[in-house]
């Protein structure tokens, strides 16, 4: 392969846009790393079952989200995935009529188990109008997808208590479910103690999508709280597994980890019994070759073992947990979570559209042009993020990612 065409999700790419630029041109094609992908097949695929729905699956899934060539999840089906990941906002759209395209070409949709997303952002006071805003965004979801129904369907990005028993989605899911539109319900969340906490109490979710890497190991707190959803019923998928595409942020250069630091951290998460599934976001080749070949053994290689030992590890990938507990640094209330989130998804996953949507979703005044006035940031990350490091870099692509 040529190296110099390799995309490689551990680079640290400072100005995303001129490669999201030829992701777009080479996602036309079914040829982006069209390297062969060989698994161990003298090895059964772990499964395992999802809570109380009862659905079994392949331990390593796929999230769709950073995807644009159809090849790939061809390929994914051939070599034993069967759980995607899709969502209303991914690509505006686009994401799931990719995946309810090549579903239906494939002719394997009973075979499979398809996940998506609708978020309430902005949600209306009145219940009633709240509740026919998400039906009517699913239903275009389902056209999207040519579907008439969804395995899983997520209440999206349900980052609070309040969300999480906000009465317009929760009757919305109930309806759905009710009338054969999707067959279980679930949340997904960056907030996982609180939220999945409240989740457990209400008993209404079959699954629940939490953020879960290595990054967290010291977390006790989050670990509990996902084994205790678990034991409760609710199957748990974990995302972000491998720390939002980590990089060195000492580096002169951009460098690649280790591929053993990928299936490493994949293996962690998975070693965590009360994880049905992993839905990790590559979107080459290489890396679905990577991912999936944790789903046949999970032991730790001597080469994994060595890289989870090193504990500057978790430093140096400066994961945003998103506690928020850095929110009250700042005299201007700036949602720094969120300019985190938006910085992950430019810089490191560089996908410029989910970059954009979150951008767009935050409050007037509290996002990154409020920093626009400082001469230095005041904010601290309790762990090992840069803040202020990483909103300049959101501001210097911030004019080209409003302008996608």
């Amino acid at each position: 392969m040529n190296k110099r065409q390799e995309w490689n999700r551990r680079e640290f790419i400072v100005k995303p846009i001129v490669w999201a630029g030829a992701a777009t041109v080479l996602g036309q094609t079914d040829l982006l790393l069209a390297s062969p992908v060989n698994p161990t097949a003298n090895s059964p695929v772990l499964q395992r079952t999802l809570g109380k729905t009862g659905i079994t699956l392949p331990i390593v899934s796929m999230g769709v989200m950073n995807a644009d060539v159809p090849g790939l999840l061809r390929r994914a089906y051939e070599v034993g995935i069967r759980h995607f990941d899709t969502a209303a906002g991914y690509k505006q759209g686009r994401n799931e009529e990719m995946v309810g395209q090549v579903i239906k070409e494939l002719g394997v949709r009973d075979e499979v188990t398809i996940s998506t997303k609708q978020a309430s952002r902005n949600r209306p006071q009145n219940v009633a109008e709240a509740k026919k805003r998400f039906i009517e965004g699913v239903e275009s979801s389902l056209r999207r997808l040519q579907m008439d129904h969804v395995d899983i369907l997520y209440h999206h990005a349900v980052d609070s208590v309040e969300d999480a028993r906000a009465d317009g989605p929760l009757e919305a899911l109930q309806s759905l479910k009710k009338d054969g539109k999707t067959r279980f319900v679930a949340l997904s969340t960056h907030k996982t103690q609180d939220v999945i906490n409240e989740a457990v109490r209400l008993n209404l979710f079959d699954v629940a999508l939490v953020t879960l890497n290595y990054t967290m190991a010291h977390d006790a707190g989050v670990l509990s709280t996902i084994e205790r959803a678990a034991k409760s019923g609710i199957g748990i998928v974990a995302m972000k597994t491998q720390a939002g595409g980590t990089v060195r942020p000492d580096a002169k250069l951009p460098k690649q980890l280790p591929a053993a630091s990928q299936t490493a951290l994949l293996k962690w998460v998975l070693n965590h019994d009360f994880i049905t599934t992993a839905i990790p976001g590559f979107s080459t080749y290489e890396h679905l070759e990577q991912d999936f070949s944790v789903a046949r053994n999970l032991t730790y290689t001597d080469e994994e073992e060595r890289f989870l030992a090193d504990k500057s590890f978790a430093a140096q990938a400066e994961f945003c947990q998103q506690c928020g507990q850095c929110k009250d640094d700042c005299p201007k209330q700036v949602d720094v979570p969120a300019l985190m989130r938006a910085h992950m998804y430019a810089v490191q996953y560089r996908n410029t559209g989910m970059a954009r949507e979150m951008l767009a979703s935050v409050a007037l005044g509290r996002g990154v042009d409020a920093c626009d006035s400082c001469e230095s940031c005041m904010v601290a990350c309790r762990n090992s993020v840069q803040i202020a490091k990483k909103i300049a870099q959101l501001k210097s692509v911030r004019n080209e990612l409003l302008s996608c």
